[in-house]
Protein backbone atom coordinates (compact mmCIF):
# COMPACT_ATOMS: atom_id res chain seq x y z
CA UNK A 1 0.00 0.00 0.00
CA UNK A 2 0.98 3.65 -0.60
CA UNK A 3 1.33 5.90 2.69
CA UNK A 4 2.17 9.63 3.38
CA UNK A 5 4.92 10.21 5.11
CA UNK A 6 5.46 14.23 5.90
CA UNK A 7 8.41 16.43 6.52
CA UNK A 8 7.72 18.67 8.97
CA UNK A 9 10.81 20.87 7.94
CA UNK A 10 9.55 21.36 4.80
CA UNK A 11 8.30 25.41 3.80
CA UNK A 12 7.11 24.54 0.49
CA UNK A 13 3.32 25.01 -0.31
CA UNK A 14 3.10 21.12 -1.14
CA UNK A 15 3.39 18.84 1.84
CA UNK A 16 6.62 16.51 0.91
CA UNK A 17 4.89 13.64 1.69
CA UNK A 18 4.64 10.60 -0.70
CA UNK A 19 2.40 8.41 -1.49
CA UNK A 20 5.27 5.62 -1.69
CA UNK A 21 4.59 1.68 -2.01
CA UNK A 22 4.88 -1.22 0.19
CA UNK A 23 7.59 -2.64 -2.45
CA UNK A 24 10.80 -0.59 -1.57
CA UNK A 25 12.05 -0.85 -5.38
CA UNK A 26 8.44 1.08 -6.26
CA UNK A 27 9.58 4.87 -6.21
CA UNK A 28 7.27 6.77 -3.97
CA UNK A 29 5.16 9.88 -5.36
CA UNK A 30 4.70 12.94 -3.60
CA UNK A 31 1.01 15.02 -3.45
CA UNK A 32 2.22 17.70 -5.31
CA UNK A 33 3.36 15.28 -8.07
CA UNK A 34 0.12 13.24 -7.63
CA UNK A 35 -1.68 16.74 -8.20
CA UNK A 36 0.26 17.52 -11.36
CA UNK A 37 -0.39 13.95 -12.90
CA UNK A 38 -2.31 13.34 -16.16
CA UNK A 39 -5.82 11.47 -15.23
CA UNK A 40 -5.09 7.78 -16.70
CA UNK A 41 -4.87 4.33 -16.13
CA UNK A 42 -1.84 4.49 -14.01
CA UNK A 43 -3.04 7.55 -11.91
CA UNK A 44 -5.81 5.62 -11.12
CA UNK A 45 -3.60 2.76 -10.56
CA UNK A 46 -2.14 4.87 -7.50
CA UNK A 47 -5.05 5.61 -6.40
CA UNK A 48 -6.41 2.76 -5.85
CA UNK A 49 -3.73 1.15 -3.78
CA UNK A 50 -3.14 4.02 -1.40
CA UNK A 51 -3.19 3.32 1.95
CA UNK A 52 -6.38 6.66 3.13
CA UNK A 53 -5.72 5.96 6.53
CA UNK A 54 -2.10 6.88 6.21
CA UNK A 55 -2.38 10.15 4.24
CA UNK A 56 -3.04 13.79 5.88
CA UNK A 57 -5.95 15.76 5.57
CA UNK A 58 -4.20 17.76 3.09
CA UNK A 59 -3.50 14.86 1.04
CA UNK A 60 -7.00 13.41 1.29
CA UNK A 61 -8.17 16.65 -0.27
CA UNK A 62 -5.59 15.87 -3.48
CA UNK A 63 -6.34 12.46 -3.13
CA UNK A 64 -10.35 13.08 -3.71
CA UNK A 65 -9.26 16.00 -6.31
CA UNK A 66 -7.49 13.07 -8.42
CA UNK A 67 -9.68 10.68 -8.47
CA UNK A 68 -12.45 13.25 -9.75
CA UNK A 69 -9.86 14.09 -12.58
CA UNK A 70 -9.98 10.10 -13.22
CA UNK A 71 -13.46 10.73 -13.67
CA UNK A 72 -12.95 13.29 -16.52
CA UNK A 73 -10.54 11.51 -18.20
CA UNK A 74 -13.10 8.38 -18.08
CA UNK A 75 -15.97 10.57 -19.43
CA UNK A 76 -14.02 11.78 -21.90
CA UNK A 77 -13.20 7.73 -23.19
CA UNK A 78 -16.87 6.83 -23.06
CA UNK A 79 -17.76 10.08 -25.29
CA UNK A 80 -15.55 9.66 -27.36
CA UNK A 81 -16.68 5.53 -27.81
CA UNK A 82 -20.27 6.84 -28.09
CA UNK A 83 -19.35 9.04 -31.33
CA UNK A 84 -17.37 6.28 -32.75
CA UNK A 85 -20.62 3.60 -32.25
CA UNK A 86 -22.93 6.47 -33.60
CA UNK A 87 -20.65 6.56 -36.83
CA UNK A 88 -21.58 2.38 -37.58
CA UNK A 89 -23.76 1.51 -40.20
CA UNK A 90 -25.62 -0.56 -37.86
CA UNK A 91 -26.84 2.80 -36.16
CA UNK A 92 -27.83 4.20 -39.10
CA UNK A 93 -30.34 2.10 -40.62
CA UNK A 94 -32.00 2.99 -43.93
CA UNK A 95 -35.43 4.26 -42.86
CA UNK A 96 -38.23 3.28 -45.48
CA UNK A 97 -40.71 6.30 -47.04
CA UNK A 98 -43.39 4.10 -45.11
CA UNK A 99 -41.63 5.51 -41.76
CA UNK A 100 -42.44 9.09 -42.18
CA UNK A 101 -40.07 11.84 -41.42
CA UNK A 102 -37.77 10.48 -38.33
CA UNK A 103 -36.25 13.24 -36.33
CA UNK A 104 -33.50 10.91 -34.83
CA UNK A 105 -32.10 9.13 -37.86
CA UNK A 106 -29.38 7.45 -35.91
CA UNK A 107 -30.87 5.05 -33.30
CA UNK A 108 -27.11 5.10 -31.22
CA UNK A 109 -29.21 6.64 -28.41
CA UNK A 110 -31.63 3.91 -27.91
CA UNK A 111 -28.71 1.08 -28.07
CA UNK A 112 -26.88 3.22 -25.09
CA UNK A 113 -29.78 3.96 -22.73
CA UNK A 114 -30.24 0.17 -22.92
CA UNK A 115 -26.62 -1.17 -22.04
CA UNK A 116 -26.29 2.09 -19.76
CA UNK A 117 -29.44 1.76 -17.97
CA UNK A 118 -30.27 5.62 -18.58
CA UNK A 119 -32.58 7.64 -20.65
CA UNK A 120 -32.55 7.96 -24.06
CA UNK A 121 -31.99 11.57 -23.83
CA UNK A 122 -28.45 11.27 -21.72
CA UNK A 123 -27.39 8.82 -24.44
CA UNK A 124 -28.26 11.31 -27.38
CA UNK A 125 -26.38 13.91 -25.22
CA UNK A 126 -23.13 11.82 -25.14
CA UNK A 127 -23.49 10.87 -28.64
CA UNK A 128 -23.64 14.73 -29.19
CA UNK A 129 -20.93 15.59 -26.92
CA UNK A 130 -18.56 12.91 -28.56
CA UNK A 131 -18.97 14.42 -31.52
CA UNK A 132 -18.91 17.92 -30.46
CA UNK A 133 -15.60 17.36 -28.55
CA UNK A 134 -14.06 15.87 -31.92
CA UNK A 135 -14.84 18.96 -34.13
CA UNK A 136 -15.41 22.56 -32.87
CA UNK A 137 -15.48 22.07 -29.23
CA UNK A 138 -12.01 19.85 -29.22
CA UNK A 139 -10.60 22.56 -26.43
CA UNK A 140 -13.25 21.65 -24.33
CA UNK A 141 -12.80 17.44 -24.80
CA UNK A 142 -9.27 17.93 -24.10
CA UNK A 143 -10.15 20.34 -20.93
CA UNK A 144 -12.17 16.97 -19.94
CA UNK A 145 -9.52 14.13 -21.17
CA UNK A 146 -6.97 16.04 -18.98
CA UNK A 147 -9.77 16.50 -15.83
CA UNK A 148 -9.06 20.20 -15.94
CA UNK A 149 -12.96 20.36 -16.10
CA UNK A 150 -15.59 17.77 -15.36
CA UNK A 151 -18.26 16.30 -17.46
CA UNK A 152 -20.81 18.52 -16.09
CA UNK A 153 -18.72 21.64 -16.96
CA UNK A 154 -18.16 19.90 -20.23
CA UNK A 155 -21.26 19.16 -20.87
CA UNK A 156 -22.63 22.36 -20.13
CA UNK A 157 -20.39 23.51 -22.89
CA UNK A 158 -20.83 21.58 -25.38
CA UNK A 159 -24.94 22.27 -24.64
CA UNK A 160 -24.47 26.12 -25.31
CA UNK A 161 -22.61 25.71 -27.82
CA UNK A 162 -23.57 23.00 -30.23
CA UNK A 163 -25.55 25.39 -32.88
CA UNK A 164 -23.24 28.05 -32.97
CA UNK A 165 -20.44 28.96 -35.78
CA UNK A 166 -17.34 27.36 -35.16
CA UNK A 167 -15.63 30.69 -34.86
CA UNK A 168 -17.72 31.46 -32.40
CA UNK A 169 -17.46 28.01 -30.33
CA UNK A 170 -13.95 29.01 -30.86
CA UNK A 171 -13.77 32.10 -29.38
CA UNK A 172 -16.41 31.31 -26.50
CA UNK A 173 -14.12 28.47 -25.86
CA UNK A 174 -11.06 30.79 -25.15
CA UNK A 175 -12.61 33.12 -22.97
CA UNK A 176 -14.22 30.88 -20.62
CA UNK A 177 -11.94 27.11 -20.14
CA UNK A 178 -8.89 29.10 -18.55
CA UNK A 179 -10.77 29.76 -15.29
CA UNK A 180 -13.48 26.82 -15.97
CA UNK A 181 -11.36 24.67 -13.39
CA UNK A 182 -12.32 27.58 -10.81
CA UNK A 183 -16.02 28.07 -11.50
CA UNK A 184 -18.96 26.29 -10.42
CA UNK A 185 -21.73 25.29 -13.48
CA UNK A 186 -23.92 27.80 -12.70
CA UNK A 187 -21.16 30.16 -12.80
CA UNK A 188 -19.61 28.65 -16.01
CA UNK A 189 -23.13 28.80 -17.37
CA UNK A 190 -23.44 32.51 -17.03
CA UNK A 191 -19.93 33.21 -18.41
CA UNK A 192 -20.47 31.06 -21.62
CA UNK A 193 -24.02 33.20 -22.05
CA UNK A 194 -22.19 36.59 -21.37
CA UNK A 195 -19.33 35.31 -24.05
CA UNK A 196 -22.03 34.61 -26.21
CA UNK A 197 -23.75 37.85 -26.53
CA UNK A 198 -20.13 39.72 -26.64
CA UNK A 199 -19.01 37.92 -29.32
CA UNK A 200 -22.27 37.21 -31.64
CA UNK A 201 -24.86 39.89 -30.48
CA UNK A 202 -26.60 39.93 -33.56
CA UNK A 203 -26.85 36.28 -33.47
CA UNK A 204 -28.27 36.02 -29.66
CA UNK A 205 -31.86 36.92 -30.27
CA UNK A 206 -31.91 34.40 -32.93
CA UNK A 207 -30.51 31.75 -30.44
CA UNK A 208 -33.22 32.69 -28.13
CA UNK A 209 -36.07 32.72 -30.33
CA UNK A 210 -34.54 29.09 -31.51
CA UNK A 211 -34.18 28.28 -27.61
CA UNK A 212 -37.69 29.68 -26.48
CA UNK A 213 -39.00 26.91 -29.02
CA UNK A 214 -37.65 24.62 -27.06
CA UNK A 215 -39.92 25.69 -23.69
CA UNK A 216 -40.99 22.37 -21.62
CA UNK A 217 -42.19 21.20 -18.38
CA UNK A 218 -41.13 17.82 -18.23
CA UNK A 219 -42.93 14.81 -16.38
CA UNK A 220 -42.05 14.37 -12.70
CA UNK A 221 -39.04 13.24 -11.35
CA UNK A 222 -39.23 10.78 -8.80
CA UNK A 223 -37.37 11.47 -5.40
CA UNK A 224 -37.31 10.06 -2.00
CA UNK A 225 -40.29 9.59 0.36
CA UNK A 226 -43.15 9.78 -1.97
CA UNK A 227 -42.28 13.01 -3.73
CA UNK A 228 -41.55 14.66 -6.99
CA UNK A 229 -39.36 16.97 -8.86
CA UNK A 230 -40.86 19.07 -11.62
CA UNK A 231 -38.45 20.72 -13.78
CA UNK A 232 -39.74 23.51 -16.35
CA UNK A 233 -37.32 25.09 -18.95
CA UNK A 234 -38.68 28.59 -19.28
CA UNK A 235 -37.29 31.73 -21.50
CA UNK A 236 -35.70 33.42 -18.02
CA UNK A 237 -38.71 36.41 -18.13
CA UNK A 238 -40.84 33.76 -17.87
CA UNK A 239 -39.55 32.15 -15.19
CA UNK A 240 -38.65 35.21 -13.40
CA UNK A 241 -41.98 36.55 -13.41
CA UNK A 242 -43.51 33.09 -12.14
CA UNK A 243 -40.65 33.30 -9.54
CA UNK A 244 -41.90 36.59 -8.30
CA UNK A 245 -45.88 35.83 -8.70
CA UNK A 246 -45.36 32.99 -6.60
CA UNK A 247 -43.40 34.99 -4.20
CA UNK A 248 -45.97 37.24 -3.86
CA UNK A 249 -49.05 35.58 -3.61
CA UNK A 250 -47.24 33.46 -1.02
CA UNK A 251 -45.99 36.33 1.30
CA UNK A 252 -49.71 37.52 0.91
CA UNK A 253 -50.78 34.48 2.12
CA UNK A 254 -48.16 34.40 5.19
CA UNK A 255 -49.60 38.20 6.15
CA UNK A 256 -53.31 37.31 5.91
CA UNK A 257 -51.67 34.32 8.67
CA UNK A 258 -51.41 31.10 7.06
CA UNK A 259 -49.12 28.87 8.96
CA UNK A 260 -47.40 27.31 6.02
CA UNK A 261 -43.87 28.10 5.47
CA UNK A 262 -43.20 30.38 2.15
CA UNK A 263 -41.77 27.06 0.44
CA UNK A 264 -44.71 25.61 1.00
CA UNK A 265 -46.98 27.65 0.02
CA UNK A 266 -45.43 28.48 -3.55
CA UNK A 267 -45.01 25.29 -3.63
CA UNK A 268 -48.87 24.50 -2.92
CA UNK A 269 -49.83 27.52 -4.87
CA UNK A 270 -48.03 26.37 -7.73
CA UNK A 271 -50.70 22.78 -7.68
CA UNK A 272 -53.84 24.71 -7.12
CA UNK A 273 -53.33 27.15 -9.58
CA UNK A 274 -52.51 24.98 -12.34
CA UNK A 275 -54.82 21.98 -11.43
CA UNK A 276 -57.42 24.23 -10.28
CA UNK A 277 -57.78 26.29 -13.41
CA UNK A 278 -57.55 23.24 -15.42
CA UNK A 279 -60.55 21.85 -13.41
CA UNK A 280 -62.23 25.08 -13.74
CA UNK A 281 -62.99 25.56 -9.96
CA UNK A 282 -60.64 28.47 -9.66
CA UNK A 283 -59.61 29.30 -13.14
CA UNK A 284 -60.84 32.93 -12.31
CA UNK A 285 -59.35 33.58 -9.09
CA UNK A 286 -55.99 31.96 -10.43
CA UNK A 287 -55.83 34.10 -13.04
CA UNK A 288 -56.27 37.69 -11.05
CA UNK A 289 -54.00 36.52 -8.73
CA UNK A 290 -51.08 36.16 -11.32
CA UNK A 291 -52.39 39.35 -12.81
CA UNK A 292 -52.15 41.18 -9.59
CA UNK A 293 -48.58 39.65 -8.30
CA UNK A 294 -47.46 40.47 -12.70
CA UNK A 295 -48.44 44.09 -12.03
CA UNK A 296 -46.81 43.85 -8.31
CA UNK A 297 -43.75 42.49 -10.56
CA UNK A 298 -43.42 45.45 -12.55
CA UNK A 299 -44.26 47.87 -9.81
CA UNK A 300 -41.62 46.33 -7.98
CA UNK A 301 -39.21 44.68 -9.91
CA UNK A 302 -38.60 41.08 -10.35
CA UNK A 303 -36.55 39.20 -7.43
CA UNK A 304 -34.04 36.91 -8.47
CA UNK A 305 -34.88 33.75 -8.54
CA UNK A 306 -33.87 30.52 -6.12
CA UNK A 307 -31.73 28.89 -8.28
CA UNK A 308 -32.43 25.37 -8.99
CA UNK A 309 -30.63 22.01 -8.36
CA UNK A 310 -31.48 19.28 -11.41
CA UNK A 311 -32.13 15.94 -9.94
CA UNK A 312 -31.85 12.55 -12.46
CA UNK A 313 -33.35 12.39 -15.78
CA UNK A 314 -36.85 13.45 -16.02
CA UNK A 315 -38.90 10.33 -17.05
CA UNK A 316 -39.31 10.56 -20.98
CA UNK A 317 -42.03 12.06 -22.90
CA UNK A 318 -43.24 10.75 -25.92
CA UNK A 319 -41.39 11.65 -29.40
CA UNK A 320 -43.30 12.67 -32.07
CA UNK A 321 -42.45 13.26 -35.51
CA UNK A 322 -44.46 16.84 -36.05
CA UNK A 323 -42.23 19.50 -36.56
CA UNK A 324 -41.90 21.61 -33.37
CA UNK A 325 -43.24 24.91 -35.50
CA UNK A 326 -46.41 23.34 -36.15
CA UNK A 327 -47.02 22.06 -32.84
CA UNK A 328 -46.17 25.61 -30.83
CA UNK A 329 -48.04 27.51 -33.71
CA UNK A 330 -50.83 28.16 -30.94
CA UNK A 331 -49.94 28.12 -27.74
CA UNK A 332 -50.95 29.74 -24.78
CA UNK A 333 -47.50 31.00 -23.88
CA UNK A 334 -47.94 32.99 -27.33
CA UNK A 335 -50.83 35.12 -26.41
CA UNK A 336 -50.44 38.77 -24.40
CA UNK A 337 -53.49 37.31 -22.32
CA UNK A 338 -54.93 34.52 -21.29
CA UNK A 339 -58.48 32.82 -22.02
CA UNK A 340 -60.29 31.88 -19.20
CA UNK A 341 -63.41 30.96 -21.20
CA UNK A 342 -61.75 28.32 -23.20
CA UNK A 343 -62.92 24.87 -22.24
CA UNK A 344 -60.93 22.79 -20.10
CA UNK A 345 -59.73 19.54 -20.37
CA UNK A 346 -61.05 16.69 -17.52
CA UNK A 347 -57.83 15.92 -15.28
CA UNK A 348 -57.41 12.00 -14.71
CA UNK A 349 -55.26 10.52 -11.95
CA UNK A 350 -54.83 7.15 -12.62
CA UNK A 351 -53.89 4.65 -9.34
CA UNK A 352 -53.68 0.68 -9.67
CA UNK A 353 -53.87 -0.56 -6.40
CA UNK A 354 -54.68 -3.97 -4.93
CA UNK A 355 -57.95 -4.72 -3.82
CA UNK A 356 -56.74 -5.63 -0.47
CA UNK A 357 -54.53 -3.14 -0.49
CA UNK A 358 -57.74 -0.95 -1.27
CA UNK A 359 -60.26 -2.59 1.71
CA UNK A 360 -57.63 -2.21 4.33
CA UNK A 361 -56.34 -6.21 4.84
CA UNK A 362 -52.49 -4.40 3.89
CA UNK A 363 -50.75 -2.25 3.50
CA UNK A 364 -48.90 -3.38 0.05
CA UNK A 365 -47.89 0.28 -2.16
CA UNK A 366 -50.20 1.27 -5.10
CA UNK A 367 -48.42 2.98 -8.02
CA UNK A 368 -49.35 6.19 -9.08
CA UNK A 369 -49.38 6.46 -13.10
CA UNK A 370 -46.21 8.71 -14.01
CA UNK A 371 -44.88 8.61 -11.03
CA UNK A 372 -44.54 5.07 -9.09
CA UNK A 373 -44.78 3.42 -5.82
CA UNK A 374 -47.24 5.41 -3.30
CA UNK A 375 -48.14 4.40 0.04
CA UNK A 376 -51.45 2.51 0.74
CA UNK A 377 -52.61 5.30 2.51
CA UNK A 378 -52.00 7.81 0.07
CA UNK A 379 -53.50 5.56 -2.28
CA UNK A 380 -57.05 5.12 -0.11
CA UNK A 381 -56.59 8.69 0.08
CA UNK A 382 -57.26 8.95 -3.45
CA UNK A 383 -60.38 6.69 -3.12
CA UNK A 384 -62.15 8.78 -0.99
CA UNK A 385 -62.77 11.68 -3.47
CA UNK A 386 -60.85 13.83 -6.11
CA UNK A 387 -61.25 13.12 -10.29
CA UNK A 388 -59.12 9.67 -10.33
CA UNK A 389 -59.48 6.34 -12.18
CA UNK A 390 -59.02 3.07 -9.99
CA UNK A 391 -58.01 0.18 -11.33
CA UNK A 392 -58.28 -2.66 -9.06
CA UNK A 393 -55.85 -5.71 -9.63
CA UNK A 394 -58.45 -8.46 -9.55
CA UNK A 395 -57.64 -12.21 -12.28
CA UNK A 396 -61.42 -11.92 -12.36
CA UNK A 397 -61.46 -9.19 -14.72
CA UNK A 398 -63.22 -10.89 -17.74
CA UNK A 399 -61.36 -8.68 -20.07
CA UNK A 400 -60.89 -10.12 -23.81
CA UNK A 401 -57.91 -11.51 -23.91
CA UNK A 402 -57.10 -12.51 -27.78
CA UNK A 403 -59.27 -12.07 -31.16
CA UNK A 404 -56.93 -13.90 -33.41
CA UNK A 405 -56.63 -12.53 -37.03
CA UNK A 406 -60.35 -11.49 -36.81
CA UNK A 407 -59.25 -7.66 -36.48
CA UNK A 408 -56.47 -5.64 -36.72
CA UNK A 409 -57.43 -2.66 -33.86
CA UNK A 410 -57.34 -4.76 -30.64
CA UNK A 411 -61.05 -4.21 -29.21
CA UNK A 412 -61.65 -1.52 -26.21
CA UNK A 413 -61.02 -4.14 -23.57
CA UNK A 414 -58.06 -5.43 -25.25
CA UNK A 415 -56.42 -2.61 -25.50
CA UNK A 416 -57.14 -1.16 -22.07
CA UNK A 417 -56.29 -4.76 -20.57
CA UNK A 418 -52.47 -4.52 -22.27
CA UNK A 419 -52.29 -0.73 -21.45
CA UNK A 420 -52.99 -1.31 -17.78
CA UNK A 421 -50.81 -4.74 -17.72
CA UNK A 422 -47.38 -2.97 -18.67
CA UNK A 423 -47.91 0.67 -17.63
CA UNK A 424 -45.22 1.88 -18.97
CA UNK A 425 -43.47 1.71 -22.64
CA UNK A 426 -42.07 -1.66 -23.09
CA UNK A 427 -38.66 -0.71 -24.18
CA UNK A 428 -36.49 -1.18 -21.37
CA UNK A 429 -35.85 2.08 -19.88
CA UNK A 430 -38.75 4.54 -21.22
CA UNK A 431 -41.03 5.09 -19.30
CA UNK A 432 -43.24 6.94 -21.41
CA UNK A 433 -46.76 6.57 -19.92
CA UNK A 434 -48.62 3.08 -21.83
CA UNK A 435 -51.98 5.36 -22.23
CA UNK A 436 -49.67 7.78 -24.65
CA UNK A 437 -48.24 5.16 -26.29
CA UNK A 438 -48.70 3.34 -29.74
CA UNK A 439 -50.01 -0.30 -29.20
CA UNK A 440 -47.62 -2.42 -31.35
CA UNK A 441 -47.85 -5.98 -33.06
CA UNK A 442 -44.97 -7.89 -31.90
CA UNK A 443 -45.40 -10.28 -34.87
CA UNK A 444 -45.97 -7.72 -37.41
CA UNK A 445 -50.24 -8.36 -38.08
CA UNK A 446 -49.42 -7.63 -41.83
CA UNK A 447 -46.07 -8.89 -42.54
CA UNK A 448 -45.80 -11.83 -40.04
CA UNK A 449 -49.39 -12.18 -39.50
CA UNK A 450 -49.49 -11.83 -36.20
CA UNK A 451 -52.67 -12.42 -33.96
CA UNK A 452 -54.31 -9.42 -32.20
CA UNK A 453 -53.72 -10.92 -28.20
CA UNK A 454 -52.37 -10.01 -25.50
CA UNK A 455 -49.30 -12.05 -25.71
CA UNK A 456 -48.88 -9.92 -29.20
CA UNK A 457 -49.30 -6.56 -28.20
CA UNK A 458 -47.38 -4.22 -26.22
CA UNK A 459 -47.16 -0.43 -25.59
CA UNK A 460 -44.76 1.41 -27.46
CA UNK A 461 -44.11 4.91 -27.73
CA UNK A 462 -43.87 6.56 -31.50
CA UNK A 463 -40.20 6.61 -31.06
CA UNK A 464 -39.72 2.94 -29.94
CA UNK A 465 -42.54 1.73 -32.55
CA UNK A 466 -40.68 3.63 -35.46
CA UNK A 467 -36.85 1.63 -34.22
CA UNK A 468 -38.56 -1.72 -33.69
CA UNK A 469 -40.38 -1.66 -37.09
CA UNK A 470 -37.64 -0.13 -39.30
CA UNK A 471 -34.55 0.63 -36.68
CA UNK A 472 -33.04 -2.51 -36.84
CA UNK A 473 -34.28 -3.69 -33.34
CA UNK A 474 -36.30 -6.86 -32.88
CA UNK A 475 -38.72 -8.14 -30.61
CA UNK A 476 -40.05 -11.21 -29.06
CA UNK A 477 -42.51 -11.22 -26.49
CA UNK A 478 -42.19 -14.86 -24.95
CA UNK A 479 -45.26 -14.63 -22.67
CA UNK A 480 -47.70 -12.06 -22.08
CA UNK A 481 -45.86 -8.52 -21.15
CA UNK A 482 -42.59 -10.24 -21.24
CA UNK A 483 -40.64 -8.29 -24.38
CA UNK A 484 -37.31 -9.60 -25.13
CA UNK A 485 -35.25 -6.77 -27.15
CA UNK A 486 -32.26 -7.82 -29.56
CA UNK A 487 -30.60 -4.42 -30.58
CA UNK A 488 -28.71 -4.14 -34.10
CA UNK A 489 -25.22 -4.53 -32.00
CA UNK A 490 -26.58 -7.87 -30.97
CA UNK A 491 -27.17 -7.02 -26.99
CA UNK A 492 -30.49 -8.81 -25.56
CA UNK A 493 -32.59 -7.51 -23.18
CA UNK A 494 -35.77 -8.44 -21.53
CA UNK A 495 -38.05 -6.29 -19.82
CA UNK A 496 -41.55 -6.81 -17.75
CA UNK A 497 -42.82 -2.91 -18.04
CA UNK A 498 -45.50 -3.85 -15.51
CA UNK A 499 -43.68 -5.25 -12.94
CA UNK A 500 -41.60 -1.76 -12.87
CA UNK A 501 -38.55 -4.29 -12.05
CA UNK A 502 -35.15 -4.06 -13.13
CA UNK A 503 -34.58 -5.23 -16.94
CA UNK A 504 -32.59 -8.33 -17.26
CA UNK A 505 -29.16 -8.54 -19.51
CA UNK A 506 -29.49 -11.36 -21.49
CA UNK A 507 -26.02 -13.54 -23.09
CA UNK A 508 -25.64 -12.40 -26.92
CA UNK A 509 -26.57 -15.13 -29.03
CA UNK A 510 -24.04 -15.12 -32.48
CA UNK A 511 -26.16 -15.54 -35.28
CA UNK A 512 -26.36 -13.17 -38.69
CA UNK A 513 -25.52 -10.04 -38.37
CA UNK A 514 -23.93 -10.24 -34.99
Amino acid sequence: MFHLSVDETSEAHWPTGALSAADPDEPAVSVAELAERLPGADLAWLLEIADLGAIDDHGLVEVVAAWQRVASWAAAGAARAAAALAARPSMNPRWPDAAGRVTEPNVAGEELAMRLGCSRRQARALVRHGRAFEGALAWTGDALARGEIDATKAHLVADALEDVPVPVALAVQDLVLDGAARRTPTQLARDVARALVEIDPDAAAERYAAARRGRRVDAPRVLPNGMAGIWAVLPATSAVRLDSALGSLARSARTAGDPRTLDQLRADLLVDLTVGAVEGSVAAVALAALGSAETETHRQGARKPVPSTEGDEPLEAVETHEPLEARESTTSADRDEPNPRRPAPRTEVRVTVALSTLLGLDDAPADLAGYGPVTAEAARALARGGTWRRIVTDPLSGAVLDVGRTRYRPPVDLDEHVRVRDRTCARPGCAAAADSCDLDHTEEYHRAHGTTSDGNLAPLCRRDHVVKTDGGFRLVQIAPGVVEWTTPTGHRYRVSPGLDRPYEVLPRVPGPGF
